[in-house]
Formats: structure tokens, C-alpha cells, sequence
């Protein structure tokens, strides 16, 4: 491939930011628009390129791109998924994939059946300091991991923002919004899901606003995850070991830095600044999974997103919070 065609459901906040980072990766190419308004598409469409649709099977039909990314609201993902899966196109999805274990095993099926890729889009873990921090872990410079300290709070302008995420009606919530980031920092530090989990969470009329997590690995080795919509706290994460510790930042969702603190007083240092959203980073590991024909990101396979949903799930029904697409899960 010359260069990766690729086709963008959506065209508000998060797609806008996904078309910016496009911009700073040579070989992609924005072939194809969707939008359900026509107004939406063309002004999109003027201001990235791409070819305008309103509708979606006419877009798979004429456009035929390598891949198509997703960034639309959560309600909305599954039946997109199942429609482009089934017409061979691959798949980047925006987090969370779907609403619920019944609708991924699913979705996963749809894409293995057709020998497809499919990735939900945890754009954290492409970040160049995110892989570094995975690497010093891997290769054991703080020793095991004993505790990490992760929080994505924030306190958005609704006006200036998606309100659909702090509603039921497009199956938002801080846990699946926010809350996903940390859980997925969780699972990169102790490379799978607690053996227990304990968790603290505020409601609206709707959905959780705020949840505070504790999850343990056994022993000594815990998480302490905050993911709020009421509140501003520290981005930085600190993942700490036997024998030093990690931090990532200013903001560990998209960072430009990670630290190595030894405890004998060591330190390193790796620093990386990039222009545009940061989401090139994704957008060039996709496009190196489907030049070699992987079938699932290793930077964050089907495998950890299958577990962290679980666990969504599953505290989502013990806090009571239950969406239309749960009735038959």
C-alpha cells in the first residue's frame, strides 16, 4: 500500500482531533466523510478532504477505504461495527467499543470470521512515553510493580463539550469515558485484570459522574483509579516498584514525558513533544498492523479489551447503572 485510505464516521469533537492528527502522518489519506447531516459532511469535508456520505453502506460501497475509524457516541458503535465488519473493511473504534460483553464477543467474531483488524481505540498506549514507561517495566528497571496512582477528573464546560457523555441516552458515564484510560494504565502495569475490586462512585439522574476504584492484585500490589467529571485533579500517573518508580505526564492519556526515578537516586528522562492531537500515533500503528497483516494491535489486543469490558460491566451492574442494550445481554 502506497498509502492507507481511510474512512471517518462522525464529524464532531473526537473526529475533528482524529483528521488533525491525520495530518501529521504522510501516507494516511482521509478518503471518505460520514455524517447523518449533509451540512456536517461538506464542512468537514472542506476543511480535511475526503469524499462527502450521509450514508454509510453507500460509502463502503463507492469509497472502498483500507480502514474506517469510528468517533461517534457509544450507543451508536455496534450496529456501525457489524455493518462495516460485514462488508470487509477493517475497524478502529472509538472507546468503549460496545456496551456490553454480548455485544463484543459479537463484533470480535464478525471481524475473525472475516479476517479483519479490529482495534478500540486506546490512543494512550501508541504514545511514545507510554511505551517507554511499558518497556522499563518489561525489562524490570523498577523492579515488580507494586502500586499505581491513576486519575483522569475533570471538570468539562458543557457548552463546549459532548453532554452526551454525562447521559443514559447515548450510554455515557465517567467510568466508560474516562474511566477506561486508567483502567487500560492498570492493565499495562499489572498486565491483567484484580483479583478483587472495591469502588466508590457518584450518580447524576442518569449515569456516574464519579468513581473512585481500588483494585487488587494480591500481594501488595494495588491500583488507586479516580475517573470524574466533577472534579480537576493530578494527570500525571505514578506507577511505583520494588525498586523505583514511573511517571508519566503532565497528562498520562497523552504524554509527551516518562520518568525513571531509581531508589538509589537514579533518574532518566525521555521526552518526546508532537504536533497536531497526538492521534497520528494510533493512526500509524493501525496502518503498520495492516501492512503486516496483524489482525489486532499487540500495543492493545482484543484480549485487554475483552477483560477491562468485563469489568465495566460488571461494576457498572453492581452501581445499578443499566443501559437499553443490557436488557438481553
Amino acid at each position: 500500500m502506497d498509502s492507507i485510505r481511510w474512512a471517518i464516521v462522525g464529524t464532531g469533537f473526537i473526529s475533528t482531533r482524529f483528521a488533525q492528527g491525520m495530518r501529521a502522518v504522510r501516507d494516511a489519506e482521509l478518503a471518505a466523510v460520514v455524517s447523518r447531516t449533509a451540512e456536517a459532511v461538506r464542512a468537514f469535508s472542506d476543511r480535511f478532504g475526503g469524499s462527502c456520505y450521509t450514508d454509510i453502506a453507500a460509502m463502503l460501497q463507492d469509497a472502498r477505504p483500507d480502514i474506517v475509524y469510528l468517533g461517534i457516541p457509544n450507543d451508536r458503535h455496534f450496529p456501525y461495527l457489524m455493518q462495516i465488519l460485514e462488508a470487509g473493511v477493517p475497524v478502529l473504534s472509538e472507546k468503549p467499543i460496545v456496551d456490553n460483553r454480548r455485544q463484543l464477543d459479537q463484533v470480535i467474531a464478525a471481524a475473525r470470521k472475516k479476517d479483519l483488524f479490529l482495534m478500540e481505540g486506546m490512543w494512550t498506549r501508541c504514545f511514545p512515553a507510554v511505551q517507554k514507561a511499558r518497556h522499563w517495566i518489561e525489562e524490570g528497571r523498577i523492579g515488580r510493580p507494586l502500586s499505581l496512582f491513576c486519575s483522569f477528573d475533570i471538570q468539562p464546560d458543557y457548552a463546549d463539550w459532548q453532554p452526551w457523555k454525562a447521559g443514559i441516552s447515548h450510554a455515557g458515564g465517567a467510568l466508560r469515558d474516562v474511566g477506561i484510560y486508567t483502567l487500560g494504565m492498570a492493565w499495562l502495569t499489572f498486565g491483567g485484570g484484580p483479583e478483587s475490586h472495591t469502588v466508590d462512585m457518584t450518580k447524576n439522574d442518569e449515569v456516574d459522574i464519579s468513581a473512585k476504584m481500588l483494585l487488587s492484585y494480591g500481594g501488595g500490589r494495588t491500583a488507586f483509579l479516580s475517573a470524574s467529571f466533577n472534579q480537576i485533579s493530578r494527570p500525571e500517573t505514578e506507577i511505583v516498584g520494588e525498586t523505583g518508580r514511573i511517571l508519566i505526564g503532565p497528562e498520562f492519556w497523552d504524554p509527551t514525558t516518562a520518568v525513571l526515578l531509581g531508589s538509589d537516586g537514579s533518574s532518566e528522562t525521555f521526552t518526546l513533544p508532537f504536533e497536531e492531537t497526538g492521534f497520528q500515533y494510533e493512526i500509524m500503528e493501525v496502518q503498520r498492523c495492516l501492512r503486516a497483516g496483524e489482525k489486532e494491535s499487540p500495543l492493545f489486543p482484543l484480549r485487554e479489551t475483552t477483560e477491562i469490558a468485563d469489568l465495566i460491566e460488571q461494576i457498572r451492574k453492581e452501581q445499578g447503572i443499566l443501559y437499553a442494550a443490557d436488557s438481553d445481554a
